[in-house]
């Protein structure tokens, strides 16, 4: 085991918790400041946590695996997501507006008050619960395969999975949406940097130019169908939507809309979000792509940028870009199970269970809820089933089917709670049919003829439905 190694990323997990520690020292009782850190997230804070948050072990370590195993396509599939920060910031500075004036808490919250529905509110809220255990067992898996790697399995990845599940528990534990945001001020720049210092370095000794055009010669990595053939122009086209749509409906996202501290936070996210996200997916992709040359034959391939560094960079180097990996996966899950433990400490405990509980029981039900989603995501970690990216796709694909519902009431005042029903019903139930059971996807991936689904309900639906009558909510749009 490297002790140096291990000393860096020590030291990098002690002053996450020491972030936390200050989180919690300022972090009042109430549902508000825990969850949505007082509204007070500002024009450096508020673009990268929303970057951190959507950066995970999907980009260190699953982009660069699915570039060894496929070739440069990942790249331009995963690099539309900088064209996505314009929607982005366009969307959650409406819904922003609307939940600055409302109070929203939640995504759901939000969701239930547009359609002035508690069914279409739990049923968005139950599909969300679905499809984000998957997604945080991917950061205890991250977490375990880079300890592996990086101790030579003094550290199992078992062990390695505990451990990264532990610190972000205890720090988000301790002060909810403001350490994990600060954190994200850390992280989300430690993930850039030590990207572009990791390409940098890696750079001459890699020899890119013979590399590529070995490549080219012996291999399909440069080509847009990818070395096994897996993205065919439906794919593309699939891709291309659900990266572009998820990005706005995942819930961790969509609740960061409302933590923000004024309008100047969506225009700073639009000039950083661009910057940001290109170096995220540029790097790792294409590092897996050369090191299909440099280290061929490696049985897991979501281990090739810690290998490549391992073998190429000096070891405090190592040390550094492997705390931002795991910075980079402690940020996705704990944002992630905020979100998810204040949709039950809100929208269910709150709302249906107890309406009289205290603002300070409310905050106590979330945090023992985050307690209890790590703990799922770490089980399903443990069997290593599948690479990263296998798992992260049910979950991109799942919150993009979401969409239509999230956004039509913001644009369209006809839409109904029928409408919403319906698409989620559809959009969701064929998705699932398509991936595991024997409903055709045709040329495309299962997403796409679940969209058209979605959105088809949510129009016939709606349309088929009494007009809704004219609420707060409605009255807010039209003012």
């Amino acid at each position: 085991m490297n002790t140096v190694v291990i000393g860096i990323i020590a030291v990098y997990l002690l002053v996450t918790l020491t972030i936390g520690w200050a989180g919690y020292v300022r972090t009042g009782s109430t549902p508000t400041e825990y969850f949505l850190a007082g509204n007070t997230l500002g024009v450096v804070v508020f673009p990268l946590t929303m970057f951190a948050t959507l950066m995970s072990a999907f980009i260190f370590l699953g982009s660069a695996g699915w570039g060894y195993q496929h070739g440069m396509a990942w790249f331009a599939l995963l690099g539309v997501e900088a064209l996505a920060g314009i929607p982005l910031a366009l969307v959650g500075l409406k819904v922003w507006r609307i939940g600055r004036q409302r109070g929203y808490l939640t995504p759901t919250e939000y969701v239930g008050d547009a359609y002035d529905s508690t069914t279409v509110k739990l049923l968005i809220l139950g599909v969300q619960f679905v499809w984000a255990i998957p997604y945080l067992s991917i950061q205890a898996m991250g977490g375990g395969l880079l300890f592996e790697t990086i101790t030579e399995g003094a550290i199992t990845f078992t062990q390695g999975a505990i451990l990264l599940t532990l610190v972000t528990t205890i720090y988000l534990g301790l002060g909810g949406l403001r350490s994990v945001a600060w954190s994200d001020v850390l992280q989300g720049i430690a993930m850039v940097v030590l990207l572009v210092a990791a390409f940098l370095y890696l750079f001459p000794t890699l020899e890119p130019a013979g590399t590529t055009a070995m490549l080219a010669e012996t291999s399909n990595h440069l080509e847009p169908s990818g070395d096994l053939g897996f993205f065919t122009p439906g794919v593309w086209v699939s891709f291309l939507l659900m990266n572009t749509m998820a990005i706005i409906a995942y819930p961790q996202m969509f609740q960061r809309f409302l933590a923000a501290d004024g309008e100047r936070a969506f225009r700073s996210l639009l000039i950083w979000w661009p910057v940001m996200v290109i170096v995220a997916a540029l790097v790792p992709v294409l590092l897996g792509v050369w090191g299909v040359v440099t280290m061929p034959g490696l049985d897991s391939p979501d281990t090739i940028l810690p290998a490549l560094l391992a073998e190429y960079t000096p070891v405090w180097i190592f040390g550094i870009i492997m705390g931002g990996a795991l910075a980079a996966m402690m940020s996705t899950a704990d944002s992630l199970v905020l979100t998810l433990s204040s949709l039950v400490s809100h929208d269910l405990y709150r709302a249906h269970l107890a309406p009289a509980a205290s603002d300070r029981r409310e905050t106590w039900v979330g945090r023992l809820t985050a307690v209890g989603l790590l703990i799922g995501g770490l089980a399903l970690a443990l069997p290593q089933q599948g690479t990263i990216i296998d798992l992260a796709i049910y979950f991109i694909q799942g919150n993009a089917l979401l969409l239509p519902a999230y956004i039509a009431p913001l644009y369209w005042s006809r839409v109904t709670a029928t409408g919403a029903i319906a698409s989620v019903v559809l959009g969701q139930g064929y998705f699932l049919a398509a991936t595991f059971g024997s409903a055709p996807s045709f040329i495309f991936m299962p997403f796409l003829p679940a969209l058209v689904l979605a959105c088809s309900g949510l129009v016939l639906g709606s349309l088929l439905s009494p007009e809704p009558e004219p609420t707060e909510f409605t009255a807010l749009l039209e003012s």
